[in-house]
C-alpha cells in the first residue's frame, strides 16, 4: 500500500515539475491526469476509528552493579554534585577593603618599605624647595650649580639606600681569588 502511494506522489511530482518548466498541453493534461489519480486514492481510503493512547510505563532502573557504583561515587566526590547547570548565586562577594589596606600598611612597616619611602620624599621636598636667588646673572648660575649639586647629593642619598640587609652579599676582597684576572 505505501508502495502504490510513493509512486503516486512521485509521478505527480515528476508531471508538475515538467509541466511548470516546459508548459505544453499535452504536458498540462499529464500533470492533471496524475493529480486525478492521486486524489482517488486519497478518496479510496478508509477512516479507521481513534485508538486510545496507550500509557506507558516507566522503565524499571536496573540495579547498578558494583563498578556503576563506584565510578557515580567517584564522580560525585570529584564534582561535588551531578552534572547539573550552574545556578549563579544571588548575593555578590564583597571584598574587605579595609582589612587589605590595614594588612598591606603591616607588610609596609615590617619590611622598612615605609620609613624608606619617607625619607626618600623628605629629600626630595628638601632639594626642591631651597630658596633661589635671582638677583643677578653671576649669583643665578651659583644658585643653579648650587641647586644641581644639592639634587644630585638628594640622589646619591636615594641610590645609596643602605637599609637593606647585607648578610648574604660577598665583596670581592673576600673571595680566595682575584675574580679581574683572566685565566
Amino acid at each position: 500500500m505505501s508502495d502504490v502511494r510513493i509512486n503516486l506522489l512521485k509521478e505527480v511530482k515528476s508531471a508538475v515539475n515538467t509541466a511548470s518548466f516546459a508548459p505544453t498541453a499535452e504536458r498540462i493534461e499529464d500533470a492533471k491526469k496524475a493529480v486525478l489519480s492521486l486524489m482517488s486514492y486519497v478518496e479510496g481510503l478508509e477512516e479507521t476509528p481513534k485508538r486510545k493512547a496507550s500509557k506507558r510505563r516507566k522503565q524499571k532502573a536496573a540495579k547498578a552493579t558494583p563498578e556503576t557504583r563506584v565510578a557515580d561515587h567517584m564522580d560525585r566526590a570529584f564534582h561535588g554534585r551531578p552534572d547539573t547547570p550552574v545556578t549563579p548565586s544571588k548575593r555578590k562577594p564583597k571584598a574587605d577593603v579595609e582589612a587589605a589596606r590595614k594588612s598591606a600598611e603591616s607588610v609596609s612597616r615590617h619590611t622598612g618599605a615605609e620609613s624608606r619611602a619617607k625619607r626618600k620624599a623628605e629629600a626630595v621636598v628638601e632639594a626642591v624647595a631651597s630658596p633661589v636667588d635671582v638677583t643677578s646673572s653671576d649669583d643665578r648660575v651659583a644658585s643653579l650649580e648650587a641647586k644641581i649639586d644639592q639634587l644630585t647629593n638628594t640622589l646619591a642619598v636615594l641610590m645609596d639606600d643602605t637599609s637593606h640587609d647585607t648578610a648574604n652579599e660577598v665583596s670581592f676582597s673576600d673571595l680566595p681569588f682575584d675574580p679581574t684576572t683572566t685565566m
